[in-house]
């Protein structure tokens, strides 16, 4: 391998890395719920306002980091964003009060989105040419989730280690190694990440010229395909979280199982990234894997409608589950790859990943309100309800690839100047 390559797919693991870790602290209290909120004294509706904090903040971020990645060098925001991300999860490991964790929070939703999240997709898209796409996206979603794992158990570890002087302590130790990984990862980043020769060509913009280029972004018709795409995939993502809560409810897993479930995940993100990347690149063409992913993750949704609630059927659910995580996978993998599909210009990359990202993510602004109010009131039919709601999202995703696909077909090919 000459050095070229090794520069390539270093800088790609590089990448994953980050992406495995970076939404590690902005998450952290699904990993040390209980130890936080008892070394904070916090209710469970505070604990709560940090997120909704946290995801206020992300929601605005998509935007306006969007337009930044494509003003500033992806080397400086990334470094940035690691750097700045593992301060905060230092200075969030002493646990301040309640105010201070809530501006902690909200200043992550800008360390972990605004110069991150656009940079990091553009720096993706820059590694390769257009035929590598699906499998450098793939690769990273793939490496993301093997990586995820492995800083998980590594934060479970010194938990588990210094847990014996105290939990509070424990959590403290574990939410430092996160902290310090980021940190590490951020000074890599400067080291290692090299801009584009197309970066460092552009001409800086002012604010009113990214103004402009980010709301005539909104007038071109694929873009909002693209973030329909998401927008629906993404609703499938954060749905099919709730299969494992329905097999111990109801078909008699262990709670012990469940969370085996819920950690095998990442490793079925390993199989399911790298898998559909490299589906892309055979079939040459990432809509193909994200249209054929969401059919089976409909026919997967429909399946647990029409099985009936009972015990024995425990290892159907299983299976099902583990089948549907690697579909998930495959298509999450690749709706961002398709933005070269969809011929957006790398010009515009950060404008779009923005958008697309602003308002593909908008199902946490109320999917997870709405699908628990049907869970509490109906219980075993919320759940099919949830089924139901999962299997058609998937199916308008299909639908809006094939719009898609005819919409670049028959389109012409977006110039990048007269779009900003």
């Amino acid at each position: 391998m000459d050095k070229a390559a090794i520069k390539k797919w270093g800088t790609l693991l590089l990448l994953a890395a980050g992406a495995g870790i970076i939404f590690q602290l902005p998450y952290i209290r699904e990993t040390f719920y209980p130890q936080i909120q008892s070394a904070m004294g916090l209710t469970n509706a505070q604990m709560g306002l940090l997120s909704s904090g946290y995801a206020t903040m992300a929601t605005l971020s998509y935007f306006i980091g969007g337009a930044i990645a494509d003003r500033f060098s992806p080397r400086l925001m990334l470094t940035v964003s690691f750097i700045g991300t593992g301060l905060l999860g230092l200075w969030f490991s002493t646990f301040p009060s309640f105010t201070t964790a809530r501006i902690i929070f909200v200043l992550m939703g800008v360390t972990s989105i605004i110069t991150y999240w656009s940079a990091c997709i553009k720096a993706t898209r820059a590694l390769g040419t257009p035929e590598e796409q699906g499998r450098l996206f793939g690769l990273q979603e793939g490496l993301r989730g093997i990586i995820n794992a492995i800083v998980v158990f590594a934060m479970t570890g010194a938990y588990a280690y210094f847990a014996a002087t105290s939990e509070v302590f424990g959590a403290s130790m574990a939410i430092k190694v996160c902290a310090i990984v980021d940190i590490i990862i951020g000074i890599l980043n400067f080291i290692f990440i090299r801009d584009s020769e197309e970066d460092k060509k552009e001409k800086p913009e002012s604010v009113v010229e990214l103004t402009k280029g980010l709301f005539k972004c909104l007038t071109i018709p694929r873009v909002w395909i693209l973030v329909g795409i998401i927008f629906t995939a993404y609703s499938v993502y954060g749905l099919i979280g709730y299969v494992n809560t329905y097999a111990v409810n109801y078909y008699g897993l262990s709670a012990t199982m469940g969370s085996t479930l819920g950690g095998i995940r990442y490793l079925l993100q390993g199989v399911g990234g790298i898998v559909g990347g490299i589906l892309a690149d055979k079939l040459h063409s990432r809509i193909k894997v994200v249209g054929g992913g969401a059919v089976l993750l409909a026919i997967s949704f429909a399946l647990y409608i029409v099985l009936p609630v009972n015990g024995s059927l425990v290892m159907a659910i299983i299976v099902n589950f583990i089948m549907g995580l690697i579909f998930i996978y495959a298509v999450r993998s690749q709706y961002f790859a398709i933005h070269d599909d969809a011929g957006i210009p790398m010009a515009l990359s950060g404008r779009v990943s923005g958008i697309a990202s602003a308002l593909g993510y908008a199902p946490d602004l109320f999917m997870y309100t709405l699908v628990g109010s049907w869970m509490d009131k109906y219980g075993a039919a919320g759940f099919k309800m949830t089924w139901a709601y999962a299997a058609v999202a998937a199916l308008l995703c299909v639908v809006l690839s094939v719009v898609l696909s005819k919409v670049i077909k028959d389109g012409k090919a977006i110039d990048a100047d007269k779009a900003l």
